[in-house]
C-alpha cells in the first residue's frame, strides 16, 4: 500500500509568545482561533498503525498590523489645512467671462422666442383660428442661425501653420535667415524665456528689418548682428491687439506686399556666406529657429532629424528640397520640339499598353464584345488573383 509521507514543518520565523500578548494582532483572527481550538484534538487511530498523534501548535505565519492608530506629528497636524479642490467643470468655467456684454462681443445670440396669444384669450369676436398652415406667411427662423455671419473676428481660429506651404528656395532662405536673426536678437537682449514663446508673424516691415541687418559668424559658430535690434525685439512681443489684427482678413494692399524672388536677390547680394555657419547645437536656440520656420513657411523638421542639425547650412539642406526632376516626355517637349512636330512620332505621358494600341486602331470594341459573351472581365483580372503560379511555387496555397 502507498505510504503517505509525513508533513513537513512550515517554513517561516516562529512568533514568540510575547508577541501574542502585545498590541499587535494577526491579520486574520479567525485563523488563529481555529488553530488554538484544534491544537488539543487527536487524530483517530488507524487499523494498521494504532498510534495516536497529537498535533502541535503551529507558529502563526500571518502578517501582522498594528491595532493602534499611529499618532500624527503635531507639526504636521497643525500645518495641514483642508482646501477644496476645484472640479473639472469649475476649472473650465474660470476662463469664461461672467459679464454677458463680453459674450455678445464674441457672437450674436439668437433672439428670444415670442409666443402668440392663445385663441381663447383673443378679445376680437371676428377672430377665427387657423386649422392648417395653408396661406400662412413664414417669418424668420433659427434653423441656420449659426451658419450665418453672427460671429465676430475675435472668435476666429488662428492656426500656427500657414495655409500655403512656401516652396520657393529664395523665400525659404530668407525665412531661415529671418528666424536666425530674430532668435539671436532675443538672446542678445536677455529674453531667453521668449525663445519658446509664440511670436507674431508680422508683415513687410518686420521682414525688411531682418533682411537689412548684417549678420557675421565667428569661428566657433556664434553669430553677431551689426545694427539696431530694438525694433526687432519689440516686434516679437505677442499681445491681444496683434492677435486681432492677424485674425482679420488681409487687405489688398497687404496681399501685394510680400517680397518676390527679385527683391530677395537684391538683399542676398549684400549678405555674406558666413551666416550659414551659425551653430544650432543649443537645443533651445535650435527649437526657436525651427519653430519660427514652421510658422512662416509651413515646413516642419521631423524629430528624428533635429539631432543631426549642427548649423544653419544643414537646416537649409533639409528645408530646401530639390525640385522634382522632369520626366523624359517633359524634357522632349521642352527641348526637342522638332521631334514633337514629326507626323510619324507620337509622345505619350505614360507607358503605352496593348489595350491602348487596340483602342487606337479601333479594335477594342470588338474585343470587349467577345469578352462579355464569354463572361470574362473587360479590364483587369476580375476575381482571380495575379501571380497564382508564383504563389504556389513559393509554398503558398
Amino acid at each position: 500500500m502507498r505510504r503517505i509521507s509525513r508533513l513537513r514543518r512550515p517554513s517561516g520565523l516562529p512568533v514568540p509568545a510575547a508577541a501574542s500578548r502585545s498590541s499587535i494582532a494577526p491579520q486574520c483572527p479567525q485563523a488563529t482561533a481555529l488553530f488554538s481550538s484544534s491544537s488539543q484534538t487527536t487524530i483517530p487511530s488507524s487499523s494498521r498503525r494504532p498510534t495516536s498523534t497529537t498535533l502541535r501548535q503551529l507558529p502563526t505565519l500571518g502578517r501582522f498590523y498594528s491595532s493602534e492608530k499611529d499618532p500624527i506629528p503635531q507639526s504636521l497636524s497643525e500645518g495641514t489645512t483642508s482646501e477644496p479642490i476645484p472640479t473639472a467643470d469649475e476649472a473650465n468655467w474660470e476662463d469664461v467671462p461672467a459679464d454677458p456684454s463680453q459674450l455678445q462681443q464674441i457672437y450674436v445670440p439668437p433672439p428670444k422666442y415670442t409666443y402668440a396669444t392663445r385663441p381663447d384669450e383673443v378679445s376680437d369676436p371676428s377672430y377665427t383660428p387657423a386649422a392648417t398652415f395653408d396661406g400662412l406667411e413664414t417669418v424668420g427662423g433659427l434653423g441656420n442661425w449659426w451658419d450665418q455671419q453672427h460671429w465676430s473676428k475675435v472668435g476666429n481660429f488662428m492656426g500656427f501653420k500657414p495655409r500655403t506651404k512656401v516652396t520657393n528656395p529664395l523665400l525659404l532662405e530668407a525665412s531661415v535667415r529671418r528666424a536666425v536673426v530674430e532668435a539671436f536678437a532675443l538672446r542678445q537682449a536677455g529674453r531667453e524665456d521668449d525663445l519658446t514663446g509664440v511670436w507674431p508673424v508680422g508683415g513687410q516691415e518686420e521682414l525688411q528689418r531682418t533682411m537689412e541687418l548684417d549678420v557675421q559668424c565667428a569661428e566657433d559658430g556664434v553669430p553677431s548682428i551689426n545694427g539696431d535690434i530694438s525694433a526687432i525685439v519689440d516686434g516679437l512681443q505677442w499681445n491681444d491687439e496683434v492677435a486681432t489684427e492677424a485674425s482679420a482678413p488681409p487687405s489688398p494692399a497687404v496681399k501685394g506686399s510680400v517680397f518676390s524672388s527679385e527683391d530677395i536677390l537684391k538683399f542676398k547680394e549684400a549678405w555674406t556666406g558666413r551666416w550659414k555657419y551659425t551653430s544650432l547645437v543649443d537645443p533651445r536656440f535650435r527649437f526657436a529657429v525651427t519653430k519660427r520656420i514652421f510658422q512662416l513657411t509651413g515646413h516642419l523638421v521631423p524629430d528624428h532629424q533635429l539631432s543631426g542639425i549642427a548649423d544653419v547650412q544643414t537646416l537649409l539642406h533639409l528645408v530646401q528640397k530639390p525640385p522634382k526632376p522632369n520626366t523624359l516626355t517633359e524634357e522632349i517637349q521642352k527641348r526637342r520640339q522638332d521631334l514633337v512636330q514629326l507626323p510619324n512620332v507620337s509622345i505619350a505621358t505614360k507607358r503605352v499598353t496593348r489595350g491602348d494600341k487596340e483602342k487606337a486602331l479601333g479594335r477594342f470594341k470588338l474585343i470587349e464584345e467577345e469578352l462579355k459573351k464569354r463572361d470574362l472581365p473587360v479590364q483587369g483580372h476580375g476575381g482571380a488573383r495575379k501571380n497564382r503560379e508564383m504563389q504556389i511555387l513559393q509554398g503558398g496555397m
